[in-house]
């Protein structure tokens, strides 16, 4: 961001009036009021609007007492952000900044969309300006457009910067401001050469524009407050019809909102006077007492009630505020006694009521016992599978057959286990039938398993820490003169100008870079995404990172190694060149993706977490058998970090900044664990499922709710599938490179059960045996039950399709293959002589 307050200078002599005036504008009243007789009534009532926590709701006294600005009565001038975005500087540019300036606003400037988005998200302007004269009048449309798709500030007002002949060239066809309008602009401004006149349009657009947009989006708040709260409200007009009836009104009282809108609020709430009630409220003072409110099922509960009458005009009350406490119900009855048809009647828990049943057939005992722990569902906590367990509760009781009423109650049973996405192999599937496929499906889905067997391995990364210097002092010449410079050898950089491409030949890195392939496209793809800058760090300290990073991958094992490593941070980095993904992920989003796949298969053993339990490992041991391998990779790639200054690329960073960052990291590393492979993307497809309006009339919108996902937590389940996607990768990739992957997992996995044999270990893969394994069969059953469909939604995602081809054309090679009796390693070996198949021999 370069700000423009340093370029602009003016004259002070009318500062004072100037900011008494603005000061008496962002305030919301009249600057020409003076009443020097009433200057300490003006004082307190200045008092109260400049400041919400100056507000004490307890001295509100009428109807008509509350501030329409408490919300928005702290902005200022100074809080006013407006970001110009000019392609180069010239007069205007420079008039409007000073104008901005003039009036105390923050100023921001960009050159093209990139720079642009960055700010616009960092800081979130309340006006931005974008030059749309002339040549760059599309480069404007696409600016707009991009800022509207981000959803980051909705009260945010963009405007056009425009000649003034497009208003009246005579010939146009179109009319110039619906043009602009569509372009997704909200106003148009014509150049102007004058600072005067551009401070009173600007002033006009923040009094017109802005600021009525700040105060729609603090009443929404205050209607999210009402809407969630968890006490029940009803507003109606002052004839007492319904105008607006919370969520809590439904789960009590069972009427949808929409039943509810313009009825008459008596139907539902009746007290013992209702004519010396209507008395006061028509006087504008609040009643206190209690309320007899009719549920739909025809029961009646009484609830303790305050209404407030409020005046929006004029001098009578126009609404009446029913708030009624709910809270103790909501805390005392059962889950049952919240639906429309309830089970049980509203009551006390502890009451006899509370535990009444019903018989329904044999189930009668089972709804009782459920009943019991009914108070656990009923808390204020609620997640879409507490809504299905009570819509199936209701389908229940209305159900007329015993036996569909009993296969609800197994349903619901099933429902609150807890582990509702660990999968199992349906018996009746023809994968249940195949030994090959399904040994290598449950392997991979299956949490780990206790074992009696009390061995331990020797695997010990207890000093690593300590040797990180030794490892930066060994650097190989090469390695320490591209330290200098930050520089690869010039056949590397060649190579490396293609490593965005998803055909991009990692094996040949590998043999180029003596096995060094994260260290040289690491610093290569971490310096195009800017990581140094953005960790404030120097790139000597990255450089030394991805040294220490790289040297503790175990070159030894033939697939989790550091070319696998490099690998998944290359289909990252491919992934984040997507358009989704840059209006998604922030800055930082980025940086953690990035530092995630590098060391994601940090001092990976070669075996697998299954492995590590069996044998009763110390990793296995510290982390209670619970993703194992994946805690250990994220816990060594942080005390690697931070164990030395030349290594620490996180040391400049502040404290929130670090946590989020490390937290984002982890979250990434931990989301690779193949167990939890089906609970992330039956959420990511669920979140991709909600469309959006306009997609279902307009057939060639963007089907996907963008401010869904801009939810943290989607953000969050985004980054998970990126790294799952990436990590799991090989079937898409050209032929040549999914052989040799195939090949060398095959090979780890045969060694894991070779050791297995030897130690009298459980046998996890037991398909993975070197003598009768059928390699293109694994192959087949991966794509088929893990890679589809996962690659088919993230391909829909991000837009991909090279990615797809490869996986079906990989996926029918290798059904081929299968057919010609292909099958042990040496036969897929003896593929790989040919020479559209081949890979250096060296880089194996």
């Amino acid at each position: 961001m370069s700000s423009v307050r340093g370029r602009f200078s003016f004259s002070n002599d009318d500062g004072d009036e100037l900011q008494t005036s603005l000061r008496s504008l962002f305030n919301g009243h009249d600057p020409n009021y003076n009443d020097s007789s009433n200057s300490q009534d003006e004082k307190h009532y200045m008092g109260h609007r400049n400041s919400i926590e100056d507000v004490d709701l307890h001295q509100v006294k009428g109807p008509s007492d509350v501030g329409c600005n408490w919300l928005t009565s702290s902005i200022t001038s100074d809080n006013v952000k407006i970001l110009l975005v000019f392609p180069r500087d010239d007069r205007q540019s420079e008039v409007l900044g000073l104008a901005a300036q003039r009036l105390g606003w923050q100023i921001s400037e960009a050159r093209d969309v990139e720079e642009a988005l960055d700010l616009f998200q960092t800081h979130s302007h309340d006006v931005v300006i974008i030059d749309r004269r002339g040549l760059h009048c599309q480069q404007a449309d696409d600016i707009c457009r991009a800022l509207n798709n981000t959803h980051y500030n909705r009260t945010s007002v963009i405007i056009a910067l425009v000649k003034r002949s497009i208003f009246v060239s005579s010939d146009q066809d179109e009319i110039a401001t619906l043009q602009i309008l569509d372009a997704g602009f909200n106003r148009a401004l014509i150049e102007c050469s004058s600072k005067e006149m551009l401070m009173n349009e600007l002033i006009g657009i923040y009094a017109n524009e802005v600021r009525p947009k700040l105060q729609l989006a603090a009443a929404h708040s205050l209607y999210l407050a009402v809407h969630r709260c968890r006490d029940m409200v009803h507003v109606t007009n002052d004839r007492h019809l319904i105008q607006f009836a919370n969520e809590v009104s439904e789960k009590l009282l069972g009427w949808k909102p929409d039943d509810l809108i313009n009825k008459n609020l008596t139907e539902l709430v009746t007290c013992e006077n209702f004519t010396r009630m209507n008395q006061q409220l028509q006087k504008g003072r609040e009643f206190h007492g209690n309320m007899n409110c009719k549920r739909k099922s025809n029961e009646t509960i009484t609830i303790s009630s305050r209404i407030i009458p409020f005046c929006a005009y004029g001098r009578r009350p126009t609404h009446y505020i029913y708030i009624y406490d709910t809270t103790y119900l909501l805390e005392n009855i059962d889950v049952t006694s919240a639906l429309p048809n309830p089970v049980a009647h509203l009551h006390p828990r502890g009451s006899s009521h509370s535990l009444r049943s019903f018989d329904v057939g044999s189930i009668g005992s089972d709804l009782q016992r459920r009943c019991s722990v009914a108070k656990i569902h009923n808390l204020p906590l609620e997640a879409p599978i507490t809504k299905v367990i009570t819509l199936l509760t209701t389908a229940m009781t209305e159900a007329v057959s015993p036996d569909v009423a009993m296969q609800i109650d197994k349903a619901i049973e099933i429902l609150k286990t807890t582990e509702l996405y660990a999968p199992y192999v349906r018996e009746a599937d023809e994968l249940f039938n195949d030994p090959v496929t399904s040994d290598l499906i449950g392997a991979l889905i299956s949490a780990p398993q206790y074992s009696r067997d009390s061995r331990r391995s020797s695997n010990d990364s207890s000093g690593r820490v300590s040797q990180v210097q030794r490892i930066l002092h060994q650097q190989t010449p090469a390695s320490k003169a591209a330290g200098k410079g930050i520089r690869a050898p010039r056949e590397i950089e060649i190579l490396l100008e293609n490593c965005m491409d998803w055909d991009f030949d990692i094996f040949k890195l590998e043999t180029m870079s003596g096995r060094r392939p994260l260290y040289y496209l690491g610093m290569n793809v971490m310096n195009h995404y800017s990581v140094p800058a953005r960790l404030s760090c120097d790139e000597r300290t990255l450089q030394n990172w991805l040294t220490v990073i790289e040297v503790n991958y175990n070159a030894q094992n033939s697939y989790h190694n550091s070319t696998h490593a490099a690998d998944v941070l290359q289909a990252i980095a491919r992934f984040m060149r997507s358009e989704r993904l840059k209006l998604l992920l922030d800055p930082l989003d980025e940086v953690a993706a990035l530092i995630a796949a590098a060391a994601h298969d940090i001092d990976h053993p070669g075996k697998s977490s299954q492995f590590l339990c069996n044998a009763g490992n110390k990793l296995a041991i510290l982390y209670n058998d619970l993703s194992v391998l994946e805690s250990h990779h994220a816990a060594l790639t942080f005390r690697l970090t931070l164990s030395d200054d030349d290594v620490n690329i996180f040391k400049n960073l502040d404290r929130e900044t670090y946590k989020m960052i490390r937290q984002n990291i982890i979250d990434m590393i931990l989301a690779t664990e193949m167990t939890k492979h089906f609970e992330h993307l039956a959420k990511f497809v669920n979140v991709c499922s909600i469309r959006t309006e306009e997609s279902q009339s307009e057939p060639f919108t963007d089907p996907v709710d963008s401010s869904v996902l801009l939810l943290p937590e989607n953000v969050s389940l985004v980054k998970r599938m990126m790294i799952k996607c990436a990590d799991v990768s090989n079937p898409t990739r050209p032929l040549k490179f999914c052989i040799e992957w195939t090949k060398r997992i095959a090979e780890e996995y045969f060694r894991q059960t070779d050791e297995e044999k030897r130690r009298k270990l459980p046998v996890v893969m037991p398909m993975f045996d070197r003598s009768t394994c059928s390699i293109p069969k694994s192959q087949i059953g991966f794509v088929d039950y893990i890679i589809n469909d996962m690659m088919e939604a993230w391909d829909a995602f991000i837009d991909l399709p090279e990615m797809i081809n490869y996986m079906k054309q990989n996926y029918e090679t290798w059904k081929e293959y299968n057919e010609r009796g292909i099958s042990t390693l040496q036969d897929v070996e003896t593929l790989q002589q040919s020479p559209e198949l081949q890979i250096p021999q060296s880089a194996q």
